[in-house]
């Protein structure tokens, strides 16, 4: 398994969801912070440690996903922070839709709803910030 830098941040505002999520990755090793709102994603964003990866919804209340996006574009630290869209509208948008919308708002990857469990992990794997190991005292 990869050593994530920092907790995975999920943002749902489905409590059952959210919290299946967040007990499937702890279960499997990860950190989890978890928000029920864009603006409270943001905040999260904002603290340290600052998450690995964010596996973000869109349909989400008081900030939406996409204002999510537009405020971490617009932010050079938050931009380091690979975004995973877990949606079902979005994952059925077409290919070249999705690559439209992932190349101008910077995201990671599309998984739709219901997730597969392995998918989940193995992109969460893959797109997550590692973390940095160290390299002192260990042979070449």
């Amino acid at each position: 398994m990869t050593l994530l830098r920092g907790p995975v941040l999920i943002v749902e505002d489905d409590p059952d969801i959210r919290e299946s999520l967040q007990h499937f990755l702890e279960l499997h090793g990860h950190q989890v912070l978890a928000a029920s709102h864009g603006k409270e994603a943001l905040d999260l964003l904002g603290r340290s440690p600052r998450p690995a990866v964010v596996v973000l919804d869109m349909s989400l209340p008081v900030m939406d996903g996409h204002r999510v996006l537009t405020a971490r574009k617009a932010d050079d630290t938050l931009r380091a922070v690979p975004i995973i869209i877990l949606s079902a509208a979005m994952a059925g948008m077409s290919p070249r839709d999705r690559a439209l919308y992932a190349a101008s708002y910077e995201v990671a990857a599309f998984l739709g709803k219901p997730v597969n469990p392995q998918q989940l992990l193995e992109t969460v794997a893959r797109y997550g910030l590692p973390a940095e190991v160290p390299t002192a005292g260990v042979p070449v």
